[in-house]
Order: C-alpha cells, then sequence, then structure tokens
C-alpha cells in the first residue's frame, strides 16, 4: 500500500541574480521523509529551514529541482492533478485571506466545492455535515467579514475538507492567533485526525503546540532533515546529560546547599538554581539518574538539608531543536 506521503532525495534550488553575480540557495537539500495513513506529524525548524518550500513542494505549487514527491501514490510532478485531489491545504493566516470577505460562510463553501468539482448534491450533504461539526450551522449565512478570527480558521478547515482528502497540510495554521483562538484551532485537529482519521502533516515554530499535537517530530535546519522521531525519543537520543530536579527547604542559606550539592560524588554540576517562598529548586546534573534518586535523599538528610520532592529531569522538545540547529 502506498505511504500517505512519500518525499525522496528532494532538492529545491533557487537561483537569483545580484549586482550582476548568480546567486543559488538550496532551500530544500536532498530531503527523504515518509508519512503512514493516520500519521499526524509535525515538521519544525527555524525560519528558512525549507519547511514551507517542501510543503509547497507536497502542494504542487513549486517544482522540486531533484528527487520525487508523492501524495496518496501520486506523484506531484507527473500526477499534480491527482495528488492535488487528495489533500487539502491551510496556510496560517491571522486575517482569512483565502475566504471571499463579501460572500457568507455558506456561499464561500459552495464556490471552493465546485472548483473542487464536488458534484453539487454531494457538496450539499458534505457542507452540511461540515457546517455542524466546525459549530457554523447558527452563522453559515453571514458574510466572513464581520467573522471573528476564530470562526475565520473553522471555515478555512471545512474548506480544506470539502474533496474529503485522506491527508491535510497545515502550513502553520496557530500563526498570529489569540490563546483561545490557537487552543481552539489545535482541538479541531486533534479531532480531524482521531475522529476523521485524516492524516496531517503540520508546521509550527510552537514547541508546545508540536509536543502535544505530533505522533512524530521532523526538523530541518539550513534545508536538510536533521531529526526524525516521537518527541519523546527525541528527547531521549538527544540529551546530553541525565538530570534530577530537586526542592529543599531554605532552612539554610542558598549558597550553603548549593556548596553542599556541589560536593556530592554523584553530581556533575548545577545548572539552574532558583529561590521561591520557604524552598530552594535546583536542576543538577548527574553521573547515573538511578542511583542518583537513590543516593541523594541520604547524603542530604545527613547535611541538614530537608529534602521535600526529588525527580527526573527531561528536557523539553524545545531544548531538544534548539541543541540540534545550533549544532
Amino acid at each position: 500500500m502506498a505511504k500517505a506521503i512519500e518525499i525522496k532525495d528532494v532538492t529545491k534550488v533557487f537561483t537569483s541574480k545580484e549586482e550582476g553575480k548568480k546567486k543559488v540557495l538550496r532551500a530544500v537539500d536532498g530531503v527523504s521523509l515518509s508519512l503512514e495513513y493516520g500519521e499526524f506529524v509535525g515538521l519544525l525548524g527555524p525560519n528558512g529551514a525549507g519547511k514551507t518550500t517542501l510543503i509547497k513542494i507536497l502542494g504542487t505549487l513549486i517544482l522540486p529541482t531533484d528527487g520525487t514527491a508523492k501524495v496518496a501514490g501520486y506523484d506531484v510532478v507527473k500526477e499534480p492533478d491527482k495528488a492535488r485531489s487528495s489533500f487539502g491545504w491551510l496556510h496560517g493566516e491571522t486575517g482569512g485571506r483565502a475566504l471571499y470577505w463579501r460572500l457568507t460562510a455558506l456561499d464561500n463553501l459552495k464556490f471552493y466545492a465546485s472548483l473542487h468539482n464536488v458534484p453539487p448534491d454531494v457538496a450539499k450533504k458534505r457542507i452540511d455535515v461540515l457546517l455542524d461539526f466546525f459549530d457554523l450551522v447558527e452563522d453559515k449565512d453571514k458574510m466572513v467579514k464581520d467573522f471573528s478570527t476564530g470562526m475565520k480558521v473553522r471555515v478555512m478547515l471545512a474548506r480544506s475538507l470539502l474533496a474529503n482528502p485522506p491527508i491535510l497540510l497545515m502550513d502553520e495554521p496557530t500563526v498570529g492567533l489569540d490563546p483561545i483562538t490557537a487552543d481552539e484551532t489545535r482541538r479541531l485537529l486533534i479531532s480531524l485526525n482521531r475522529d476523521l482519521g485524516k492524516t496531517i502533516l503540520f508546521t509550527s515554530h510552537n514547541m508546545l503546540e508540536v509536543e502535544k499535537l505530533c505522533h512524530r517530530v521532523a526538523i530541518m535546519h539550513k534545508g536538510r532533515l536533521i531529526a526524525d522521531g516521537s518527541p519523546a525519543l527525541l528527547s531521549k537520543l538527544h540529551r546530553e546529560t541525565e538530570g534530577i530536579i530537586l526542592e529543599v527547604e531554605a532552612t539554610l542559606q542558598l549558597e550553603r546547599v548549593r556548596k553542599v550539592l556541589e560536593s556530592l560524588p554523584r553530581v556533575e554540576g548545577i545548572l539552574n538554581a532558583q529561590e521561591t517562598e520557604g524552598s530552594y529548586i535546583f536542576q543538577l546534573a548527574v553521573d547515573d539518574e538511578r542511583e542518583a534518586l537513590y543516593e541523594l535523599p541520604g547524603e542530604l538528610k545527613r547535611a541538614g538539608i530537608t529534602l521535600t520532592s526529588i525527580s527526573r529531569s527531561k528536557p523539553s522538545l524545545e531544548e531538544v531543536f534548539l541543541r540540534l540547529t545550533r549544532k
């Protein structure tokens, strides 16, 4: 069975002239990536990493310089029409510019359904279902110009599903949204994946968002794919030191507690120290987490330090991302 998305050695080179000199930009550099049906995969990378270029290649908006890309088994260069019929697209924007503001939500969906060649009788049934799914039934006859940003996003998501595609390409769908609207959009994306089984390739700069939503994370940097795995696996593979977080009562001076911790054999260093009301919180680098968790409580007690809590410290996806891209 064909994969939902299959990218093999894709390269995209842009050329331009500046002051009579030829300038070459390798926006995507030999990327290979595949998605199984039903996966929710996050595509991360700093600005200029090549994420949007790769999404546009999959969306048949630009041609690759080299390599092959397939959506639902269809080559985006050789079979662009079939590839387009297999995915829905949403490019993040705060103003809903992809909609016709002087049309109602219903008329927008009817218009785009006709562009997708959805038969009128099928379109009517599908639009009714989508209006209900995105909670737009009561507002379907209102003009989009009067909609809030969140409502516009819901209409755009509904538009991306008019042809009932198995695959969704979501290029920063929550960019510029207020926290409430962004959270609502994330919930809708989870529902599209979990309840409707849509395969989603999702780009974002929000690490917490990606960690919450995605089954897998692929990280791009300078056009190349530098990591691919679950958020938990990436955190585990790229942990530079084993760590412990502990909280102690502030009965002694902070510097005294710090010196005690630095003298302990398992502690390789203090990564962070914070003073809160009535306690100190330390993030420690240790040589062995298991042994440190076992030994530290007794050593602190012998030093006259009252331990409140102790746990393992796991690097966040953001820390992993920063380590990888800085390298």
